[in-house]
């Protein structure tokens, strides 16, 4: 009689075992994964949290004569009172196409463009954005991500080694005009993030009216999150 007892009990153990497991995986199959627009805001997050960036804008099919920058690459400090960058600036400014060594901190910006040394120099007077505004929480490249309309996965994408996963959607005008001024603040940009599995922005790809009549293409990358970035004055 113990034996038929003993598979018994030991029967009815298995079973509770497996009904806890199957509770269990039922659990973790019904979590549900972040949305694109939960996904942009924390990759918001992480950027402004991050303190520093490394900065890399490229363009394609911008006309050769219009003003406007159309490339740069330098260290970016990210910060709500006074952000700052440190690099080039490619473009044509009054006519002039070439590129800049600039130091932005805050609202004042240094360029030595045929000059010796850095001079200071008001950029609104250039029809140029202040590249150090890209670092601003409220004003930059982090900000055009919770102003992204009908965001959508759209996949993996490939930058260099890394695999991306792809959020794809449309951005108004006006960030864009007041960010790189370019444009006249009433188009609509196509735009395509490319987030780390970290949740860092790693590309981003704006496609839209930068010129009047044409549609060109403005690419960002943007790595070493959080490394050791010191901009000063010149």
């Amino acid at each position: 009689m113990r034996r038929p007892l003993a598979l018994a009990v030991a029967a009815m153990l298995a079973g509770a075992a497996l009904v806890g497991c199957s509770g269990t995986d039922e659990g973790a199959e019904g979590a549900s994964e972040p949305s694109p627009t939960e996904r942009l805001s924390a990759a918001k997050a992480t950027f402004d949290a991050a303190g520093s960036v490394q900065l890399d804008l490229s363009s394609r099919d911008v006309p050769p004569r219009e003003n406007g920058v159309t490339a740069a690459k330098g260290a970016g400090a990210i910060s709500a009172t006074e952000p700052a960058f440190s690099g080039t600036i490619t473009g044509t400014i009054e006519g002039v196409a070439g590129t800049i060594e600039v130091i932005a901190v805050g609202e004042t910006a240094y360029l030595k463009f045929f000059t010796p040394d850095y001079v200071e120099t008001d950029l609104d007077t250039l029809g140029a954005p202040n590249p150090a505004m890209f670092f601003d929480p409220a004003k930059g490249i982090s900000a055009l991500l919770p102003q992204t309309g009908d965001p959508t996965s759209a996949g993996r994408t490939r930058a260099g080694a890394e695999v991306l996963d792809r959020i794809d959607g449309t951005l108004p005008g006006a960030p864009i005009e007041e960010l790189f001024h370019l444009g006249d603040g009433t188009g609509t940009y196509k735009v395509s993030y490319g987030l780390t599995s970290a949740g860092e922005l790693r590309t981003a790809t704006l496609v839209g009216p930068f010129f009047p009549g044409v549609e060109a293409t403005y690419l960002l990358a943007l790595t070493d999150y959080g490394a050791p970035v010191e901009i000063t004055r010149p």
